[in-house]
């Protein structure tokens, strides 16, 4: 039986040093979902995930992979597929200690600038965007020997030649299995604000929405719903088979559709997999989409946290940002979300184009006037795909060009002046009496150790 290895390869540090981005533990779910289409086509297949699996070396991984028919790396899991990070140097580099004649590259970078991600990896193949039903073809051809010409959505090397294939057409969302969540322990992943046994799961790909700084490529721009079925066969087979006990539905915008949002809420209920488990899980969405009633429903399910991009304070910069949302809506949606009893997450970013110091400290008010559970602050950053970058480097993808590591509209000054209002944000948020006082008489004080840890991470990498 040919033998594929899917490879997920180690962060470099705990924060971004210029997206100012937390490396999380999370499943690489993309990853686990096209381990399930090979098993499908006839394949063994192994997952390594050097992020999380601790006891794992990158010498045990390269020789495990020489053993291999196929070998799989993604430049960014799917939980980074918007926000990808731009130290790749070093996954770079690990790639190219990998069989250059037998190694496909996944991931946001190679979207976008394929024919780079090629020569400096030494690949044969790279997918761009949506991964899952690509790497099934391309494995059927490695196995016959067959043409990489008829794949749609790949670049490929032949004698030193790059060849980009058309895009891909996207497939529905039901035709994908359930992720091979076997290959992986789930000990081995948590999100410090829900817990561990940790898992990711989706329900859609995408957003309805075009936010001007938000990179959707990966999804080619598009949403696409899964069936409730089917999305809740595999919930419950995270929970009874695999002891699945904190899990994120990562959809970019899970209550847009609250016919999936009511059958999952009825269905964990109807389970009763919080009491019996203590089983809790977490969303993100727009607050203007949360109402009283859905609220309810999702904090009896077990629904503990739902995240907010919340983005600035001044109502001109938020309407800039083509969100298509109000000041008073978000803040009508976070504090419903907080009187359900549901803790509440906020994004918030500085530095949008036409932003002052004044609209900074706007944010921030913003920000602490909210309050909500935690806050997460950064500088923008116009990533490859988003509006903002299409308007000044045009359409990609960037077929043959140099990966861009220019994308802010910072003068040094500015990244500078940006770079120290972020840390003054997190001080003033989180040093707060109040705030203290409020996570404490929570009694988690595991949590508040959790955080501590998270904000030095910041202070000295960030």
């Amino acid at each position: 039986m040919a033998k594929a290895l899917l490879i997920a390869p180690p962060q470099e540090g705990l924060v971004g040093k210029r997206s100012r981005k937390f490396h999380r533990c999370f499943p690489p779910l993309s990853l686990l979902l096209t381990a399930s289409l090979l098993r499908q086509e006839g394949w063994e297949v192994e997952l390594n995930d050097l992020n999380a699996d601790r006891s794992l070396t990158s010498d045990q991984v390269q020789k495990t992979a020489e053993q291999c028919e196929l070998v799989v790396l993604t430049t960014n899991p799917y939980a980074d597929w918007q926000c990808p990070t731009f130290a790749v140097q070093s996954i770079f580099e690990f790639a190219r200690h990998l069989p250059s004649e037998r190694l496909v590259l996944t991931g946001n970078h190679g979207t976008h600038f394929p024919g780079t991600v090629l020569r400096e990896t030494h690949a044969s193949i790279v997918v761009r965007e949506e991964p899952e039903w690509a790497i099934a073809e391309i494995a059927q051809a490695f196995r016959s020997k067959g043409d990489f010409s008829k794949i749609q959505g790949i670049s490929y090397r032949v004698n030193d030649q790059n060849h980009h294939n058309p895009q891909r057409l996207l497939q529905h969302m039901d035709e994908l299995p359930a992720p091979a969540y076997d290959l992986v322990d789930l000990k081995n992943y948590h999100y410090e604000l829900l817990g561990g046994n940790f898992a990711i799961l989706e329900t859609s790909r995408g957003c309805p929405y075009s936010c001007n700084f938000c990179n959707l490529t990966m999804f080619q721009d598009g949403y696409r719903k899964r069936s409730p079925e089917k999305f809740l066969n595999e919930l419950d087979e995270l929970v009874e088979k695999h002891g699945c006990r904190s899990l994120y539905i990562f959809d970019l915008e899970f209550t847009i559709n609250r016919k999936m949002v009511k059958a999952v809420c009825k269905h964990l209920i109807e389970k009763d997999y919080a009491g019996r488990y203590g089983f809790r899980w977490a969303c993100q969405t727009r607050a203007d989409s949360v109402k009283e009633d859905l609220l309810k429903e999702m904090k009896r399910s077990g629904c503990s946290l739902i995240h907010f991009g919340v983005e600035a304070g001044n109502p001109e910069i938020i309407k800039n940002t083509q969100k298509k949302i109000v000041k008073e809506r978000i803040q009508e949606g976070i504090r419903a979300t907080q009187d359900a009893g549901i803790q509440t997450a906020a994004f918030f970013i500085f530095g949008h184009p036409g932003e002052s110091m004044e609209n900074y400290q706007e944010t921030l008010d913003f920000a602490l006037d909210l309050s909500p559970s935690f806050a997460s602050f950064h500088p923008f950053l116009s990533f490859p795909g988003s509006p903002l970058f299409t308007e000044k480097y045009g359409k990609g993808p960037y077929w043959e060009d140099p990966i861009r590591q220019d994308v802010t509209y910072f003068t040094p000054e500015q990244e500078e002046q940006t770079s120290q209002f972020v840390k003054k944000a997190y001080v003033k948020f989180y040093i707060r009496p109040r705030y203290i006082w409020q996570l404490l008489t929570r009694g988690d004080w595991g949590l508040y150790l959790r955080q501590l840890k998270l904000f030095g991470a910041f202070l000295t990498q960030g």
